[in-house]
């Protein structure tokens, strides 16, 4: 959803006031966040109600991501920087269907970039942006995965070094054959 849309939106609602509208566009382009995230920073709106209204609009449940526990297997589906890229994180897989959180449920282009990756019809459920960031770094936690590479650095011990000089002929080797 376009910025003034949900801004437009919201104001329609008497959810905000134009003037707090202008003041999280503001806020919005000096962070360069969305304008959910900047309205619920300046205090204009409460994440859950934001995530009520996406819901009723566009006419997908809600969820509290925080009391939802999400399979592994589940989770393997879309890789991280996906899920990272359109903030979204895969909830339920039933059938054919994936189920997908996301804070903005009329990003089309992410629905249908993530259907072609998976293979999936894509069903999406509206959840509140810091829930699905902290969904985010729960389950695709890049640490372990870096103490893993690190770890695996230890088997290398017993490697030689290859200093320049071995280097320079190497490739007096490659260019006389």
């Amino acid at each position: 959803m376009s910025t003034n849309r949900l801004g437009e939106l919201l104001v329609r609602n008497q959810l905000i006031t134009d003037d707090q509208l202008k003041k999280a566009v503001d806020e919005q382009k000096k962070e360069g966040t969305r304008l959910g995230a900047a309205l619920i920073k300046l205090g204009y709106i409460q994440e859950a109600d934001l995530s009520t209204f996406l819901s009723r609009h566009y006419g997908v449940p809600s969820i509290n991501l925080s009391e939802f526990d999400v399979d592994p297997a589940v989770i393997e589906v879309v890789p991280p920087d996906v899920a990272q890229k359109y903030q979204m994180v895969p909830i339920n897989r039933a059938g054919a269907t994936l189920i997908v959180a996301m804070a903005d449920p009329s990003n089309i282009f992410a629905i249908d970039d993530i259907k072609f990756m998976t293979g999936y019809n894509v069903e999406v459920v509206v959840a509140a942006e810091a829930a699905i960031k902290d969904a985010i770094d729960k389950y695709y936690d890049q640490s372990s995965s870096l103490a893993d590479v690190m770890d695996g650095l230890d088997d290398f011990d017993d490697l030689e070094l290859v200093d320049d000089a071995d280097l320079e002929d190497a490739g007096a080797l490659e260019k006389a054959s």
